[in-house]
C-alpha cells in the first residue's frame, strides 16, 4: 500500500515537472528571442570584422567544448543533475547584464569584450545541457517523447517569434546608430532567463544510481567512436555541424551589412524560421514516433544541405522568406529527432556523460567550422558580387557530402533494445 502511494506521488511529481519544463521552455525562448538571436547583429552594430565575427562564434564554442567532458564528473560530484542545471542557468542569466552594458565601454574594447562575455555566456548554458537532457529523458516516457517535445517546441517557437519581433522593433526604434536598444533587449533576456531558472528549480529529479562500471573516459569514448551505432551518429552530427557553421554566423552579416536590411526586415526574415517550426514540429513528432528518428534525420538533412546554395539564386526578401520557411520546417525535424535519437541510444546511467561527450565533439566541430568560415569569408572569390555567397556554396556542398556519405552508416534503434553507447 505504501509502495503504491509512493509511486502515485512520483507520477504526480513527474507530471508537475513536465508542466514546469514547458514554462521553463517558454521563458528560455524569450531569452533566445531577445538575447541569443541578436548577439551576431550586435557584433555587426559594433563594426566587428568578418574575422572577429568568426572568432566570436568559434570562441563561444571552443571553451564550452573543452569544459563539456567534465560536466558528467561535476554532476556526479554534486550528486544531482538539478543542482548543476539551476546553478549553471543562474550564472548564464547573470552574464547578460555585462553584455547589456557593453555599449557604455570605450569603442576599442567593445568587440573583444563581447567575444569574452559571450564565451562565458555560452559556456554556462552548455554546462546545463547534458544534465538537462538526462533529466528530461528520465521524465518523458520513450513512446511519448516525439509528442511531448514537439508540443514544447511549438510553444518555444511561438514565443521566440514574438520576442524576436519585439526585440527587432526596439532596435528599429533606436535606429542602427544607437546601441541603447541592445542594452534594453539583453536586460529583458536576462529577466526571462531568471524566470526559466525558477521553473527549473521546481522540477522533480528522479533518483539515478551511478555505478563505477558506468564510468568511461573521453579517451575510451573516442577509441570506440567508429564501432557502435551511437558513435557513428556522433561522427555524422559533428561533421554536419562543421559544414553548417562554416556559413551560419555570416547570414546576419550578409543581410545587415551586404544587403543593407533594416532591423525590422532582418527580423521578418529570421523569425520566419521559428514560425515555420511551429507548424512543422508536431508533424515531425508524429512521424518520428511512427517511423523512427533516423529516417526523419535523413530527409531533413538533405533539404537543409541545399538551402545555403539557394541564397545564390536571388537575394529578394520574398525569396529569402521562402528559403527560411523551408529552413524552419526541416530544421525542426532534424533538431527534434536528433535529440530523441541520442536519448534513445544510451542507457539512463550513461546518458549525462554521453551527451556531454557528444557536445564536446560537436562543439569542437562548430568551432572549426566557424574558424574556417571566418578565413574563407575574406579569401574566397566573389559570387555575383558577394564573397559570402561563395561561402554559402561551400557550406552547402559539404553538407550534401556529409549527409549522403556518413548518415547511411547509422541505423535506427527505436525498435531495437536501447543501445549502450558502445
Amino acid at each position: 500500500m505504501e509502495a503504491r502511494h509512493s509511486k502515485q506521488q512520483e507520477r504526480i511529481a513527474v507530471r508537475r515537472s513536465l508542466r514546469y519544463s514547458i514554462k521553463d521552455g517558454v521563458a528560455f525562448a524569450a531569452t533566445t528571442g531577445f538575447g541569443d538571436n541578436y548577439l551576431n547583429p550586435f557584433a555587426v552594430a559594433l563594426d566587428a570584422s568578418a574575422f572577429q565575427i568568426g572568432l566570436l562564434s568559434s570562441a563561444s564554442q571552443f571553451v564550452p567544448s573543452l569544459a563539456q567532458f567534465k560536466v558528467a564528473d561535476l554532476t556526479e560530484r554534486f550528486g544531482s543533475r538539478k543542482k548543476v542545471i539551476v546553478r549553471s542557468v543562474f550564472i548564464h542569466a547573470f552574464l547578460l547584464l555585462p553584455i547589456a552594458l557593453i555599449p557604455f565601454l570605450p569603442e576599442f574594447v567593445r568587440v573583444y569584450a563581447l567575444i569574452g562575455l559571450c564565451t562565458l555566456y555560452v559556456s554556462f548554458a552548455s554546462f546545463a545541457g547534458p544534465a538537462w537532457g538526462s533529466l528530461m529523458a528520465n521524465l518523458v516516457p520513450e513512446r511519448k517523447r516525439g509528442a511531448f517535445f514537439s508540443r514544447r517546441g511549438r510553444l518555444i517557437s511561438l514565443v521566440m517569434v514574438v520576442s524576436s519581433f519585439l526585440a527587432g522593433y526596439i532596435l528599429h526604434f533606436f535606429q542602427k546608430q544607437n546601441l541603447f536598444g541592445f542594452t534594453i533587449i539583453f536586460l529583458v533576456a536576462m529577466i526571462s532567463r531568471y524566470i526559466s531558472c525558477y521553473f527549473l528549480s521546481r522540477m522533480y529529479e528522479p533518483p539515478l544510481e551511478i555505478k563505477r562500471e558506468h564510468y568511461f573516459s573521453l579517451g575510451e569514448f573516442l577509441r570506440r567512436l567508429n564501432v557502435g551505432n551511437f558513435g557513428k551518429y556522433v561522427i555524422f552530427h559533428s561533421c554536419f555541424s562543421f559544414a553548417v557553421f562554416i556559413a551560419s554566423p555570416f547570414f546576419p552579416v550578409f543581410m545587415l551589412r551586404d544587403l543593407g536590411f533594416s532591423y525590422i526586415t532582418y527580423t521578418i526574415v529570421t523569425t520566419t524560421v521559428p514560425l515555420a517550426s511551429i507548424l512543422a514540429v508536431s508533424y515531425w513528432g508524429q512521424r518520428a514516433d511512427a517511423l523512427g528518428n533516423r529516417q526523419i534525420i535523413w530527409i531533413c538533412s538533405l533539404v537543409i544541405s541545399v538551402l545555403p546554395a539557394m541564397w545564390l539564386i536571388s537575394q529578394q526578401i520574398y525569396f529569402l522568406i521562402i528559403i527560411q520557411i523551408l529552413a524552419g520546417i526541416f530544421w525542426a525535424g532534424f533538431n527534434l529527432c536528433s535529440s530523441n535519437f541520442i536519448y534513445d541510444s544510451v542507457i539512463p546511467e550513461k546518458r549525462t556523460r554521453c551527451i556531454a561527450y557528444f557536445n564536446t565533439l560537436n562543439g569542437f566541430s562548430i568551432c572549426a567550422g566557424n574558424l574556417l568560415g571566418g578565413f574563407l569569408a575574406t579569401h574566397l572569390p566573389s559570387f555575383f558580387g558577394y564573397r559570402l555567397l561563395a561561402l554559402f556554396a561551400v557550406s552547402s556542398l559539404l553538407r550534401i557530402l556529409t549527409a549522403t556519405l556518413l548518415l547511411k552508416r547509422v541505423k535506427e534503434i527505436r525498435k531495437m533494445d536501447i543501445a549502450v553507447a558502445r
